[in-house]
């Protein structure tokens, strides 16, 4: 009998604790999901006129350690911390790409890749974001370090910028994804820039010189002005067009 009784103050025991276990994991903090995005109401290019030209914004690369679907942050310059209950509401690549692609189509004012089936003889450009680094620091600010491109889509100018981005953030996890979201439109700012002087230049023909066969001419393409000390750009070799 004593044993009997010993055995079932285990298995009561034992079902106890599987139910404060169920209690306290329902008990858990619910998922939290972030996303880059903008007004996309903002964004709609006027489809009553026709465009000047038309972006196509290309999948964009980030490092392999905020690949991630939760959300990554520093912890030091040698550590960083996975979130498991804050995460982003689709990958961090197509967070970036949707964010920029709605950001420089607002600001340049050109309909982006919706718009690409339609684009006629209207001249279509390439753009290109290769992110370097993205660090989210709590409390601190968040970076985003990147490479980014534009080129016409049938011809052979490319003009390739560096841009680093950094933008103060308060306490909280929210303050980051704002942070970031900042971040991107500032380098969205110095793409959509990149872009008019792009359209503004592709167009010209190199000269002929007396006496020559064709020789290439200097572009005039450059990378667009910083706005403040928290941004740098670096100017990269841009190929010109010959005739």
């Amino acid at each position: 009998m004593v044993t009997e009784s010993r055995s079932w103050r285990t298995i009561v025991r034992t079902v106890t604790g599987i139910g404060l276990v169920v209690l306290t994991a329902c008990a858990s903090q619910p998922t939290r999901f972030y996303t880059l995005g903008t007004n996309s109401e903002a964004t709609i290019a006027n489809r009553t006129t026709s465009p000047a030209f038309l972006i196509d914004m290309r999948t964009v690369r980030v490092p392999a350690a905020v690949a991630k679907s939760q959300l990554v942050v520093q912890v030091n310059a040698a550590q960083v911390k996975i979130l498991e209950d804050d995460r982003w509401a689709s990958p961090l690549a197509d967070e970036i790409r949707n964010a920029l692609l709605a950001d420089v189509t607002r600001q340049a004012g050109a309909p982006g890749g919706h718009a690409m089936g339609e684009a006629g003889d209207v001249p279509v450009y390439q753009v290109s974001v290769d992110v370097q680094r993205f660090e989210s620091w709590p409390g601190s600010h968040a970076l985003i370090d990147a490479v980014w491109s534009v080129r016409a889509l049938n011809g052979p100018e490319t003009l390739t910028c560096h841009s680093i981005v950094s933008r103060p953030v308060s306490a909280g996890y929210y303050a980051i994804v704002d942070g970031h979201r900042r971040a991107i439109e500032g380098i969205a700012a110095q793409i959509a820039e990149g872009l008019r002087g792009f359209t503004g230049t592709s167009t010209v023909r190199p000269t002929r010189l007396a006496g020559t066969t064709g020789r290439k001419r200097k572009a005039t393409l450059s990378c667009p002005a910083l706005v403040s000390g928290s941004e740098r750009g670096i100017d990269a070799p841009v190929l010109d067009e010959a005739q």
